[in-house]
């Protein structure tokens, strides 16, 4: 849009009807662009979720595996 526009649409409709339409405009463009970075946010905090999911999962066994040694270990002494 050229400068001749605007000029031409504040001279017809007013300039409270073309400031209006900016500021819809704009604010559509800000909202696309925060729904936009929201994706990718997500995106990101679904694979870290899934990695740390994945590292406690693995710390969960590693536990267990401990619990089960040191229970042998106990009763291997009881006897």
């Amino acid at each position: 849009m050229d400068f001749n526009t605007i000029i031409t649409a504040i001279g017809t409709v007013g300039f409270p009807i073309v400031a209006c339409i900016a500021m819809g405009w704009f604010f559509a463009k800000v909202n696309d662009n925060y729904r936009n970075d929201i994706k990718e946010i997500n995106a990101t905090h679904k694979e870290e979720v899934k990695a740390m999911t994945d590292a406690i999962n693995a710390n969960t066994l590693v536990i267990q595996k401990l619990c089960d040694s040191l229970d042998d270990i106990t009763k291997g002494e009881k006897s």
